[in-house]
């Protein structure tokens, strides 16, 4: 096992252990569901979906939005702290493990959130969708999309080496995935330009792209949307690796 594969594994056992956290979550997460269905029985309509259709939608959205830790909130903490020196030293990437401990703090939380959010969306929605298949199909792209908002995390902390405080910066991610991702109404209600401009943006392949499944399973709609989250993943993995060595070089030159 590698190491960063094993700092992702014990992220994940501290986390499944931590009992009272889970439980939280989950009743925040089956609190949203309730009460957004409720919103959307009587918005729904005029969008040509049935709530049904929303509440499963928004199972999937919260889910790839809930499972993701807020890892930019660590990496300031090490940053306010002084701890990255010491980390630093360790025969491990920095990042990396910070990364791998998010990954497996997600999986902890998804695997909670996927169970609950399945139960609640069945009762509420009065069963299955219409395509039972599509829920199959909208989990995996939902981890994946789970997995690549843990590094957008990873590059949001990485701007406190510079900044000192990442959490302005956290919000304003956070409100572009809202928007842009689509999170509590599907992009298809949205205007024309402000639908083509969110499908430019990763956000959308992040958050709609799985959840958009839902209303029906399309075999090329999932290829397209796993395309996608790889070609994504992809170049924002390779932003984060140039950023990280940039906040490297800066941490040497302000002295550790």
């Amino acid at each position: 096992m590698s190491t960063t594969a094993a700092f992702a594994l014990v992220s994940l056992r501290q986390h499944l252990a931590a009992r009272g956290v889970v439980i939280a979550r989950l009743v925040f997460y089956a609190t949203i569901l309730l009460v957004f269905s409720r919103l959307w029985a009587a918005v729904g309509p005029r969008a040509g979906l049935l709530p049904a259709q929303f509440l499963w939608y928004l199972a999937i959205t919260e889910l790839v939005t809930l499972s993701a830790p807020f890892v930019s909130s660590y990496i300031e903490e090490d940053v306010r702290r002084g701890d990255v020196a010491a980390r630093l030293a360790r025969p491990v990437s920095y990042l990396g493990t910070r990364i791998a401990e998010g990954l497996g703090e997600m999986a902890a939380r998804f695997l909670g959130l996927v169970t609950m959010g399945f139960l609640v969306a069945w009762l509420f929605a009065g069963g299955l969708p219409p395509h039972p298949l599509s829920i199959l199909a909208a989990v995996p792209l939902a981890f994946l999309s789970a997995c690549l908002h843990v590094v957008v995390q990873g590059a949001v902390g990485l701007s406190a080496f510079w900044l000192h405080e990442a959490t302005p910066l956290h919000w304003v991610v956070q409100k572009l995935l809202f928007v842009f991702g689509g999170l509590l109404f599907p992009l298809d209600i949205y205007p024309d330009w402000l639908r083509t401009i969110a499908m430019w943006t990763p956000f959308s392949a992040m958050v709609y792209g799985p959840a958009r499944l839902v209303f029906g399973f399309d075999g090329a709609l999932f290829a397209a949307t796993l395309l996608r989250l790889l070609g994504w993943g992809a170049a924002i993995g390779l932003f984060v690796w140039w950023l990280n060595r940039r906040a490297l070089r800066a941490l040497e030159v302000d002295g550790g």
